[in-house]
């Protein structure tokens, strides 16, 4: 499938924006979006929080990261913390002006889909969903639409269409992302107005 750009979607932006952010439409907006505490190591909650992005997490998928031991269930737990630790202070996805530093800087995230891999039912979609909740300015979100609209399905990939996509139209993303908050105050970033807009029909 042929990549797509953010471009496309520019005259309808705004109209899917306030659908997305709807208080009364059902989106995941206003529940997912919360942030939670930013500084805590990784929750249950946290995991089961991207169930509201169209995963089907349960107890076998949660229960394992937070259990004693050092199987891959755990390791992926401690990379999911790393990251969480790593890309607090990480500036944001668009700022990068070369893809070598962006990806040098989400080297923990990489680090966190590698540790997915044999942990079952666990993927990189998976990951994103999780962390991007807590990181919405650095880690970009992975699912069925986003790897349609950008034709590939390798987390590299994506981040590297997806920071094309958003630089060259940065202008009026980051003008429409500064029209909204998130439920609990942080301004939305332009990084989850994108997966807003590629995701909302």
């Amino acid at each position: 499938m042929a990549s797509n750009s953010l471009a496309s979607l520019k005259t309808s932006a705004s109209e899917k924006l306030a659908k997305y952010t709807s208080t009364s439409l059902g989106y995941a907006f206003n529940a997912y979006d919360h942030r939670g505490d930013i500084d805590a190591p990784l929750a249950p909650s946290d995991v089961l929080m991207a169930n509201l992005l169209s995963l089907q997490l349960s107890g076998r998928d949660v229960i394992p990261l937070f259990s004693e031991g050092d199987g891959p269930a755990q390791r992926l737990r401690h990379a999911l913390d790393n990251a969480l630790v790593n890309l607090q202070g990480a500036r944001s996805f668009e700022s990068y002006e070369t893809l070598e530093e962006l990806e040098q800087s989400l080297e923990s995230l990489a680090q966190a889909n590698t540790a997915a891999i044999p942990v079952k039912w666990w993927t990189a979609v998976t990951v994103s969903k999780v962390l991007h909740r807590r990181r919405p300015h650095i880690v970009p979100l992975i699912d069925s639409r986003v790897r349609d609209f950008y034709g590939t399905r390798r987390p590299e990939h994506i981040r590297r269409a997806l920071w094309e996509d958003i630089r060259e139209n940065l202008e009026w993303l980051t003008d429409l992302a500064a029209t909204r908050n998130t439920p609990d105050g942080h301004q939305l970033s332009v990084l989850r107005l994108a997966d807003i807009l590629i995701w909302t029909p």
